[in-house]
């Protein structure tokens, strides 16, 4: 039986969250790779639980950048409240 989306690693769900939060102030917008890449989370565990805690918690949603062929990462405003709050509490894993 598949375990439910919140029993993902919260640190991991934490450093996404603002690694996606400080790239949208950036005006830069992330694929799951850079996001793998600048948040430091292990490409398995991302691709086994962060990325299902990330869409089903509804924190994430994913659009399709037709002229470069590649899926981005966009935050809800679920998301970004979340990110703005671990952010301006100083949280981080």
């Amino acid at each position: 039986m598949p375990r439910e989306w919140w029993h993902a690693p919260i640190g991991h769900i934490i450093r996404a969250l603002r690694t996606l939060y400080r790239a949208e102030r950036e005006g830069r917008e992330l694929s799951f790779t850079e996001l793998i890449e600048e948040s430091r989370i292990p490409e398995t565990t991302f691709y086994r639980t962060i990325k299902r805690a990330l869409i089903e918690g509804g924190f994430i949603t994913i659009e399709t950048n037709p002229r470069e062929r590649v899926m981005v990462i966009k935050l809800t405003e679920k998301g970004r409240k979340l990110a703005q709050c671990l952010e301006e509490a100083g949280i981080e894993v």
